[in-house]
């Protein structure tokens, strides 16, 4: 599966199926069905005065449930785009929810590249992670090659090795395409990370493309790129 990403992480993940990906809508659960109950979590606000579960793994601290806010930290809001061809014509932030339902659940929402590159979508005081960042999380985890199991809550996932033993109660969300169509929620969790991408074949930064993470019923971290354009879950960390 790690390969399959890496093959459609620029065109738009499973855009180049022969039929359409079967739209899964969303089952509403809370914060609290998806978390490790055995474990201590903090708490964090973000500036709509949302309430977020935190958890310290290693030595980091990570919102232990995607962002869901719909302003930057500066109060600026950040437009609610549901219309597909609007989306698929994002030169500034934007958010929506998985299939336009809101409000949402504890999937949280889902936003742009444009959203997070100005690095103030995250409260004060935390920030999307970054490659370095998601890394350090999987090496706490024993390694890309596992780490997936200790992240995933064992509530919502269709199949598959989930034991949130870190906490972190990861919900598979899905993710919105560059056309607008959303696909794959209780298959896939895939988050953006604030790392630019650098063409390494002229060196250069990547315009068009962003890094993310993303698990699935498999135990591996998987790590490649895809369209600035999409629209993916965020976490934040300090």
């Amino acid at each position: 599966m790690k390969k399959t990403l890496i093959l459609f992480g620029v065109a738009g993940l499973f855009a180049a199926c022969s039929s359409p990906t079967k739209e899964i809508a969303t089952q509403p659960v809370s914060i609290d069905q998806a978390i490790n109950e055995q474990l201590t979590y903090g708490s964090a606000f973000d500036v709509d005065s949302n309430e977020y579960k935190t958890i310290a793994i290693g030595n980091q601290t990570w919102f232990a449930e995607n962002l869901r806010t719909e302003k930057l930290n500066d109060g600026t809001e950040i437009t609610n785009v549901t219309e597909n061809e609007v989306w698929a014509d994002n030169q500034k932030p934007q958010l929506s929810a998985y299939n336009n339902e809101m409000p949402v659940s504890a999937y949280g929402l889902l936003y742009n590249y444009k959203a997070i590159e100005g690095g103030n979508l995250c409260p004060e005081g935390w920030r999307v992670p970054t490659d370095e960042d998601w890394d350090a999380l999987a090496k706490t985890l024993g390694g890309n090659e596992i780490a997936a199991t200790a992240l995933k809550t064992n509530v919502m996932w269709k199949e598959g090795n989930a034991t949130n033993e870190s906490g972190f109660s990861a919900l598979p969300s899905g993710f919105r395409e560059r056309d607008g169509r959303f696909h794959v929620m209780g298959e896939y969790s895939l988050w953006w990370s604030q790392t630019p991408r650098i063409d390494k074949v002229n060196d250069l930064l990547d315009t068009q493309n962003g890094m993310y993470y993303s698990i699935d019923k498999n135990t591996n971290i998987n790590h490649s790129h895809i369209a600035r354009s999409v629209g993916l879950s965020v976490r934040c960390v300090k």
